[in-house]
This record gives C-alpha cells, structure tokens and sequence, in this order.
C-alpha cells in the first residue's frame, strides 16, 4: 500500500495526516520549542534554508560503474526519479529539501520505497519523521509502524528508506538535534520576543510617575490611560514627555544599549548558526566577512556541512535502495559549489587536461555545457612530460 498516494483515494481528495505530536503555544511568550515549532524561529529557519537549498540545489545523479570509468545510467528507472521527480507530487529538489529539514529538525527521514514487478524503486514517497517507530522484532529484524489516526501500519525495511542523523545509542535511528538544544533555541525565541515586546511597548521603558498629591482611583485610571496614549508604542516613542500640577518622571529600566540585547542576539544567531554549521554571512551577517575569507567560508560550508549530509544520503540510497552488490551507485555534485572565480577554475581544468586528469567532455559537463561529441572523451597529455625512470634511461642512451 503507498501510504502517500493512498490518502488521494477514488471517493474524493483526503487529507494527509498530520505529525501526531503535540504542539503548545503559550500566547505572549516564546512558546515550547520542538520540531515545528523551532521552524518558525527565523535563525533556524534561515540555517535550515541555507542548507537544504544547497543540496537541493546540486545535481544528484545514479552512475554505472563501466570498466575503470562511469557513465549516467540514464535507462535505470531511479534515474529519472533522484534527478527529477521522486513521485508525482514532488520534484527532486523539492524531496530534497525535505529530507535535509526532517535531518536538521528531527535527526531522521523517511520515504516509502514503491517497486514494480522487477523489484525495481519507480517511487519515493515522503512519510512524516514524527509518526514513525522503529524497532526490532523478535527476529532481530528492523520493523518501522507508522501511525495513521489511531492506527499503526507495519512496514518491512525492503519498503522504507531511512536515513538517520547523528546515529542514537542503539544505532537504529537518530537523535533529534532539536531535543538535544532545546534550552539554546528556546533561550533564541526568548530574546526575540523580549525584543517583540520591548518595542510594541516603546522603548522609552518603564518607570515611575511621581505626583505631589494623593489621587482617587477614577483620577488614578485616568492619568495611566493617558501617559500610555501619549508615550507608549513604537509610534510614540521618542516623544518628550511633558508633565503638569507637579509631577516627576522617574525611568526604571535601563537602555537597550545597557541591557546588551543587541550582544545578546547577536550570539544568540551564532550559537544556533554554530549548532547547524551555517556560516555567519550566509545569515546576512557580514561584520566578520571580507572579500578574502568569504570564498573560504563557503569551501568549509560545502566540506564541513555539504559533503557529510551528501555522503550519508548517497550511502542509504546504495544499500536501501540499489543493493550492496550493485554496480550502480549514487553521487551528488559538489564541485559544482567549490569551483570559485573563472580564473581559478580555468586554470585548474587546464592543469587537469594537462596531466590527463580529465577530458574536454568532463570539463565541459563540471561547466554545464553540452558534449564536443566522440572527441571529447579522450584524454590528452603533454609529450614533452616523461618518468624519472625514462629520463635516466634517455640520458645513458646519449652518452652511449
């Protein structure tokens, strides 16, 4: 049964379930933080987005391995779904970008692996990371049940593919990385909403108004309601504040620039950037960035953050979808995002061609042009390089 596309039955359109997990939002405060909720936070959400799009961005190919060389396996049906579209609903970039956010917010993702009568995947269909279990049988077997309503339905390993995050005790899932660094993000979502509330109210702050006679309650309301007419709000801060029959204003709250909630966000940003591995300017922070260490940064982005999602990915897809024995296997492209400025990479590729590293085709398909055709494919090297071994045999030839 496709759990995704069953839920689209013949008697009319059905909703997707819904994460059976419980949501608490406390009106005026930062709220309890989990999965979803972290989301809506704008440090995680920029972090999350920077990740996800740049593997969704790359080009995620299936390759045949052919003599001591590869080529696209464009007649394999995975092809068509890892490069384009996993299922009708979604592209691939789409389902990639799923699968970085279950990783990032929930450490685990799940797709339903559908098969034609070969045995061979023609579908991958995302499941919702929050309503699965996973466990063994009595047979040492993993055995995933997935919630629908109140209902578990039971799904054998050959039909689900899972990809974990940092790997838990056990080893058959993983740990959600929001659990582990709730108190961070929740300290996050603090500071913003002090910081929600600290301009609403005007950043004139509270304090005291002092008045030299005693007033009556109906006195009393009608001074209060006054003052925060004329002074509090956004709107209205920065205006003078102008007393009558005596009265003295005395401020209680310190500044903004004493309170440090500028310093005080500001590490907020890093510590969560920190916990996704995003760099500060890719956040729109550029106090630290320069022109030189900008292209660095984001060579550590793609080797520090990029490649271990990309790795993680390539290896499930090889033993849950294609078999440990096949000679297909899976690869992002990368390089894609490490090639630098058009000087550098003109002449890396020249030293590649040179040494007979690469061909005219390969350069051409890292620079997402069309092949040159047959000619393309081969590999050229410079006649006047020679081993250390024939050149000494060169030189005894010439004394002889």
């Amino acid at each position: 049964m496709n759990l995704f596309k069953g839920y689209f039955g013949g008697q009319g359109l059905y909703p997707i379930p819904t994460a059976q997990t419980s949501l608490t939002i406390v009106s005026g405060d930062a709220g309890a933080v989990n999965s979803e909720t972290a989301l809506r936070h704008t440090v995680v959400y920029a972090c999350n987005q920077a990740v996800a799009d740049a593997m969704a961005s790359v080009t995620l190919s299936l390759y045949r391995r052919k003599d001591n060389a590869k080529e696209e396996a464009k007649d394999h049906p995975l092809y068509n779904l890892l490069k384009y579209a996993p299922n009708p609903y979604m592209t691939s970039f789409e389902w990639r970008q799923m699968i970085i956010t279950d990783l990032n917010l929930r450490g685990r993702h799940f797709s339903q692996k559908i098969r034609n009568g070969r045995g061979e995947v023609i579908g991958l269909y995302p499941l919702i990371a929050d309503n699965m279990q996973v466990m063994l049988n009595d047979r040492k077997e993993i055995v995933y049940l997935y919630a629908i309503d109140n209902d578990h339905v039971p799904l054998k390993a050959e039909e689900v593919l899972h990809i974990k995050g940092l790997p838990d005790s056990t080893g058959l899932d993983g740990i959600n990385p929001v659990e582990y660094n709730r108190k961070a993000i929740e300290l996050s979502k603090t500071t913003e909403v002090f910081g929600i509330n600290f301009f609403k109210n005007g950043a004139n702050g509270s304090g005291i108004l002092q008045h030299p006679q005693t007033l009556s309650d109906e006195a009393f309301e009608r001074l209060q309601k006054s003052f925060a007419e004329k002074y509090q709000g956004l709107a209205n801060s920065g205006k003078p504040i102008i007393l009558e029959e005596g009265m003295k204003y005395e401020r209680l709250s310190l500044s903004n620039e004493d309170s440090q909630f500028l310093e005080t966000r500001k590490f907020q940003k890093a510590e969560i950037a920190a916990l996704f591995k995003v760099p500060l300017y890719m956040l729109g922070d550029m106090e630290k960035s320069t022109f030189n260490n900008m292209e660095q940064m984001a060579t550590n982005f793609v080797v520090n953050t990029l490649m271990p999602f990309a790795v993680k990915i390539e290896q499930a897809i090889h033993r849950q979808v294609l078999g440990t024995d096949s000679d297909l296997f899976v690869k992002f492209n990368l390089n894609s995002l490490m090639r630098g400025d058009y000087k550098t990479r003109t002449e890396g590729y020249k030293t590649l061609l040179n040494i007979g590293a690469l061909n005219p085709n390969e350069i051409r398909s890292l620079e997402g042009f069309d092949p040159m055709g047959k000619e393309g494919d081969k590999y050229y090297m410079q006649l006047n390089m020679a081993t250390l071994e024939q050149i000494g045999k060169t030189n005894v030839d010439n004394k002889d």
